[in-house]
């Protein structure tokens, strides 16, 4: 038996993909989310649609369809979201994989910790691919 005295860390990351012809707005999310803008939860909306928003400016945009077979961030997504990933590029959308983590703010950490998945009229989030 082994007995840690120092740090211990228990970090967490999540993958996801953001499917849409323009970037998200603040009105869009909220929207698709269910959430007024005078919810009581609205200020952890608004933090987590900032750093939804940055992690998308921070992402990788794939931008061929052999891409999506190739990238590393394959393996996290399933066969019909990778499926989903080709038919946006097809049809000239953006299609962006991005990481949360555990490590940073409520938001991102809120983000990064729940699975979830988010289909609009403007957009598709993925973020079902979380360890943690």
């Amino acid at each position: 038996m082994k007995i840690k005295m120092d740090f211990v860390s228990n970090s967490s990351s999540t993958s996801f993909v953001y499917i849409a012809r323009d970037m998200l707005s603040r009105d869009e999310f909220f929207s698709a989310a269910g959430v007024g803008h005078d919810s009581p939860v609205a200020p952890l909306f608004e933090a987590m649609f900032a750093e939804l928003k940055t992690q998308i400016d921070r992402g990788t945009v794939l931008t061929r369809v052999e891409d999506v077979d190739t990238t590393e961030s394959r393996q996290n997504f399933t066969p019909a979201v990778l499926d989903r990933m080709k038919q946006g590029i097809v049809n000239g959308d953006t299609v962006t994989i991005g990481r949360f983590s555990s490590e940073n703010n409520l938001a991102e950490m809120t983000l990064c910790t729940e699975i979830f998945e988010i289909e609009s009229e403007k957009f598709f989030i993925n973020a079902y691919d979380n360890y943690w």
